[in-house]
C-alpha cells in the first residue's frame, strides 16, 4: 500500500506534469489567448515533448533504466539534450522580448538545470524536489497561499522519492536546496531590476 501511495505522490509531483500545467495555467491567466497558445506551444513543444519522447524511447531501447532516469551516469547524458532545448527556448523568449517575469523564470529554470548538471557529477540531486521547490517560489510570486500549499507538499514528495528508492535523503535535500536557491534568485531578480 505504501508503495502505491508513493508512486501516486511521485507521479503527481513529477516535473513533467507540474511544470507544464503551471506554465499553461499561468500563461492563459496573464496573456492574451493567442500569445498564451504560442508560448505554451513553444515551451511544451520545444522542451517537454521532445525530452518526453526521447526519455520514453531511451527506456524502450535500454538507454535509460526508467522514466525518472534515476541512474546518475544516464542522467548526465539526459541533461545535455534537456539543457540544449531549454537554452534554445530561453533565447527565443528573450529575443522576442516576452514579459520580463517569464524571461526571468525561464532563465532561472535554465540556471537550475545547468547547476543540477554540474552537481550531478558528485551527487544525483532529486529533480522532482529541485523543480518542486523552484515552482513553489514561482507560485508564491503570483499567489502567496497557492505557493505555500504547493510547498507543503514537499515532505510527501521527498518521502515518495526515498520510499521508491530513487533517492536517499542527501539527494532529496540537495534537490530542495537547488530549487530554493534558484527560486529565491527569481524573486530577487523580479523585484530588483
Amino acid at each position: 500500500m505504501k508503495t502505491t501511495i508513493a508512486k501516486f505522490i511521485s507521479t503527481i509531483g513529477h516535473p513533467f506534469l507540474t511544470v507544464p500545467l503551471f506554465v499553461v495555467f499561468l500563461l492563459f491567466s496573464v496573456e492574451s489567448t493567442q500569445k498564451a497558445i504560442y508560448l505554451s506551444l513553444l515551451i511544451i513543444g520545444g522542451i517537454f515533448l521532445p525530452i518526453g519522447v526521447r526519455t520514453i524511447w531511451g527506456v524502450r531501447n535500454g538507454k535509460y533504466t526508467n522514466l525518472d532516469v534515476s541512474d546518475q551516469a544516464q542522467r548526465q547524458k539526459w541533461f545535455v539534450a534537456t539543457t540544449i532545448l531549454l537554452f534554445v527556448v530561453t533565447i527565443i523568449i528573450w529575443a522576442t522580448n516576452q514579459d520580463r517575469t517569464l524571461r526571468l523564470a525561464v532563465l532561472c529554470a535554465l540556471l537550475l538545470l545547468l547547476t543540477a548538471q554540474v552537481v550531478n557529477r558528485r551527487i544525483k540531486a532529486s529533480m522532482h524536489l529541485a523543480f518542486h521547490a523552484f515552482l513553489g517560489f514561482l507560485i508564491l510570486y503570483f499567489n502567496w497561499m497557492g505557493g505555500v500549499l504547493f510547498l507543503l507538499f514537499s515532505p510527501l514528495l521527498a518521502w515518495s522519492r526515498i520510499h521508491l528508492k530513487r533517492h536517499v535523503w542527501k539527494e532529496v535535500v540537495v534537490g530542495m536546496v537547488l530549487g530554493t536557491v534558484l527560486g529565491l534568485a527569481f524573486w530577487l531578480l523580479s523585484y530588483y531590476p
